[in-house]
């Protein structure tokens, strides 16, 4: 093939971007035909090329292809005199690509990026685009008030320009922010508009996309029989260049409305979830393929086929552990109830039992880590007033359903009887704390939790060690005790900068969460340090575990590009047969054995040996 001048490629260029429009498969292959030529033509050509695929490869949900695309593109343009709008533009690629990918902190910093870059020329489209990017982000991150407040300021500029295509993308990202907030109906009218506005801008693919929006937006509102119609336009829609997400999401929503409806159509929801299934292994986004064998559970369970059911959770557990992302989702409360639910079906009660007290164990934290949304904080006053008027006759009930519980233990002579019948007290008792706690959490979760990290803070730390210390001193229990702290710090902080250094302490929130025990504690003392609090743990476990948890930090693959590794030292100190007085003497020790490690050497795990004090 002969080369393009400057002009044809400019022109080959301007083909291509239009046919991303309709048809971004064929405006990659039209790109890859001439991307040997590419290294010929002058770097703005180049640059726009990588501009112009990034975005095709988005169109095509090949997120880690849009990625390595425009990161060429930015490459390329640092060695532009006058890079003009497409530093920005590839930026915001990159940034929807990892976003997509699981790394909205990273993401977010790249929309910034691009939205200074656009605000330096004054070019009100990339001003208006960076907006909604960071809209997106802010309401992902349940930012609600701040999310409105920079979408709104989008939807100014986006009518002032008029820009259909502008507009279409705007309203559905609001139409997304109000389905959070719980206006399905505001909702509903948003992505109706942003489909009107795609037709009218010829983006056919953004459109189906709106329009999937609304049917999702149906099942919400619990209308499955409207979702069911619009689910099937998009069916009848589906082209050899749609993406293979866009297909497998389809019939994967398709397959749960058929499944939920008043006259459910199980045989209908298996076919149309197994057709996801043959979509489901090119899709990129972890969200997606989890919520697609979670959905493919719920139909085999329906059909009776609890085994297989159990089977499609335990491959979701595996995408569960890989999750990276820390935005609240009910993926794992779902699949707790559900395997519950087959596990007493299948006649494994006390298996049934635990998982079932996980799952509430685990809604009711879930409910206290959040941070408050302007929507709880809108309704804290009237809940906090109704949480206080129930919580006497709450706790009135709760004596009684004991009582009741105790009784029937007696009573039970049959071990599958006694284990049902335990398990549904135990769903009444749990209810009783979750209505409690869920009316005061709001007030609670200042005091306890650290705004940064989620986890437990100081102030809360210091309370539980107490009580720890307390019950292993009267039970003549072990308790083990971890001050943590990570190595060089500060230098992550001033090389890289707080935001980085933020992030950092949140892995490490995340590792120390993962590994410990329902039982155990981990929270962050302050600064860069941690604390854990094991109770009933001798001191020869306690250094197993603290083992392991340095090398799994030692060992991870953090989700940024500054940080490569991460080590930690911590100190270890137990309480075993009364060798300290009190929990400030053994936190004392901990933090003795950690400065011993920070002046020997990093990385590492010491111990007190247990002697009297």
């Amino acid at each position: 093939m002969q080369s393009l001048t400057d002009s044809d490629f400019n022109t080959f260029l301007l083909r291509a971007e239009q046919l991303n429009n309709t048809d971004p498969k064929a405006a990659l292959v039209l790109l890859n035909r001439h991307k040997t030529e590419l290294n010929t033509q002058p770097i703005t050509n180049q640059v726009n090329y990588y501009r112009i695929q990034s975005a095709a490869y988005i169109d095509q949900s090949l997120y880690s292809l849009s990625e390595t695309s425009s990161e060429q593109g930015l490459k390329l343009a640092k060695q532009m005199n006058n890079p003009s709008i497409f530093i920005a533009e590839l930026a915001y690629s990159k940034g929807f690509a990892i976003e997509n990918l699981g790394d909205f902190e990273g993401a977010f910093l790249l929309y910034q990026n691009g939205l200074d870059v656009a605000r330096s020329m004054n070019n009100q489209k990339l001003i208006a685009r960076g907006l909604i990017n960071i809209g997106a982000i802010l309401y992902l991150q349940q930012d609600y008030k701040q999310s409105l407040i920079t979408l709104n300021q989008a939807l100014a500029l986006a009518n002032a320009i008029g820009d259909d295509a502008l507009l279409g993308e705007i309203n559905t990202e609001l139409g997304i922010l109000y389905a959070h907030l719980g206006e399905k109906n505001q909702a509903n009218d948003y992505f109706q508009q942003s489909y009107q506005h795609y037709k009218s801008a010829g983006k056919h693919n953004y459109a189906l996309n709106s329009l999937h929006n609304v049917a999702n937006n149906h099942t919400k509102q619990k209308n499955f029989e409207q979702a069911i119609k619009v689910y099937r336009v998009l069916e009848s829609e589906i082209q050899p260049s749609t993406s293979h997400q866009f297909i497998a999401s389809v019939y994967r929503n398709l397959a749960r409305a058929l499944l939920n409806k008043e006259d459910a159509e199980i045989e209908s929801a298996y076919r149309y979830i197994l057709l996801a299934g043959e979509h489901i292994e090119d899709v990129e986004q972890h969200l997606v393929k989890l919520q697609y064998l979670i959905d493919k559970a719920y139909i085999l369970e329906k059909m009776t086929r609890y085994q297989e059911a159990l089977d499609s959770l335990e491959q979701a557990e595996i995408l569960l552990e890989r999750k990276t992302s820390n935005v609240y989702d009910t993926s794992e409360l779902k699949m707790l109830f559900l395997s519950a639910k087959l596990h007493y079906a299948l006649g494994h009660y006390n298996q049934a039992y635990q998982i079932q007290t996980q799952y509430f164990t685990l809604s009711i934290a879930g409910e206290q880590a959040r941070e408050t949304t302007e929507v709880d904080e809108l309704m804290l006053q009237y809940e906090s007033e109704t949480a206080q008027r129930h919580t006497h006759i709450l706790e009135k009930k709760q004596r009684i359903q004991h009582l009741q519980l105790q009784q029937m233990t007696l009573d039970v002579n049959s071990r599958k009887a006694f284990v049902g019948i335990l398990a549904l007290c135990t769903l009444l008792l749990a209810w009783c704390l979750y209505r409690v706690i869920k009316g005061q959490r709001n007030l609670t979760n200042a005091t306890r939790t650290d705004s940064l990290t989620g986890v437990v803070n100081r102030r809360r730390l210091l309370e539980l060690g107490e009580e720890y210390f307390l019950t292993a001193q009267n039970h003549q229990q072990a308790f083990s005790v971890y001050m943590i702290d990570i190595d060089l710090f500060k230098k992550i902080n001033d090389q890289f900068g707080h935001v980085i250094g933020d992030k950092a302490l949140k892995e490490i929130a995340i590792q120390g969460q993962n590994l410990m025990r329902a039982s155990d504690v981990f929270g962050r003392f302050g600064g860069e340090e941690f604390i854990a609090l094991l109770p009933n743990t001798g001191n020869s476990e306690a250094l197993e575990v603290a083992q392991r948890l340095k090398e799994n930090i030692e060992q991870a693959k953090w989700q940024t590009q500054q940080i490569k590794q991460l080590t930690v030292n911590i100190g270890v100190a137990t309480f075993e047969q009364g060798n300290y007085d009190n929990f400030a003497a053994l936190l004392k020790v901990a933090d003795e054995q950690l400065l011993k490690v920070k002046q020997s050497g990093r990385n590492t795990v010491t111990v007190t040996v247990s002697d009297h004090e």
